[in-house]
């Protein structure tokens, strides 16, 4: 096991942290789930002037905010750190930034029609209303496109140095897979999230790992067609 000072370990728990701020703020901000996924102009402006008045919805806001803090902090931790791995193609770390703050851009950026639907819900007509509420959906399927990027450069970055165990690799490579197809087949905004939700899954037991035991110390050779590949 490796030694690891207490910034690494909280750099390595900030993933652990972004995936259980992000899930819960969700959930608190709308309301366990009792939105419709497909909600009329109405709905939506009925459900933002509720979050408005609703202690609980803002503090569900307030920590999906700090959750994509925590994900800064991760990347932040986290490149440097499979860039001291090696491996056979240390470039692949800059792929994970890349994907990272891709993820976390996208991400930010759909809060702006949800903010301009709680400032306005008084006044705005819900057909604009609907629309905004559906810019900000199809920016959440969007945002599989950097998270897939995310997670092959993870998954590569991982074979490639051993930095986690090869199942870890593997795994996150096929996720990222299955997120790229979702986003080149999604025709409407009820795009499948599961290979999102399961790259969650996957951020959240790598990070307690990481900030527990630390990386492997041990590389474990990687697949020899992808190593050569990737060299």
């Amino acid at each position: 096991m490796n030694r690891l000072s207490v910034g690494d370990r909280i750099g390595a728990a900030c993933g652990a942290a972004y995936v259980a701020l992000i899930l819960v703020g969700n959930s608190l901000a709308t309301g366990n789930g009792q939105q419709s996924n497909d909600p009329t102009g109405q709905q939506v402006l009925q459900y933002a002037d509720q979050a408005a008045h609703s202690t609980v919805a803002r503090v569900g806001q307030g920590m999906e905010l700090l959750g994509f803090v925590a994900l800064a902090f991760f990347l932040g931790w986290l490149v440097p750190a499979l860039r001291r791995a090696g491996g056979s193609a240390p470039w692949l770390s800059t792929v994970v930034l890349v994907g990272g703050i891709g993820t976390l851009a996208v991400k930010v950026a759909t809060i702006a029609p949800e903010s301009a639907i709680g400032a306005g819900s008084q006044q705005l007509d819900p057909a604009i209303a609907k629309g905004l509420y559906d810019v900000s959906g199809a920016g959440f399927v969007i945002s599989f496109l950097p998270f897939a990027i995310l997670m092959l450069g993870l998954g590569a970055s991982v074979l490639t140095s051993g930095f986690l165990g090869r199942f870890a690799g593997w795994s996150a490579m096929l996720l990222g897979v299955a997120a790229l197809v979702v986003v080149a087949t999604a025709q409407s905004l009820d795009a499948n999230p599961m290979p999102f939700l399961l790259g969650l899954l996957w951020i959240l037991v790598a990070s307690i790992r990481l900030a527990w035991r630390g990386p492997r110390q041990v590389r474990v050779p990687a697949a020899e067609g992808l190593t050569a590949a990737l060299a």
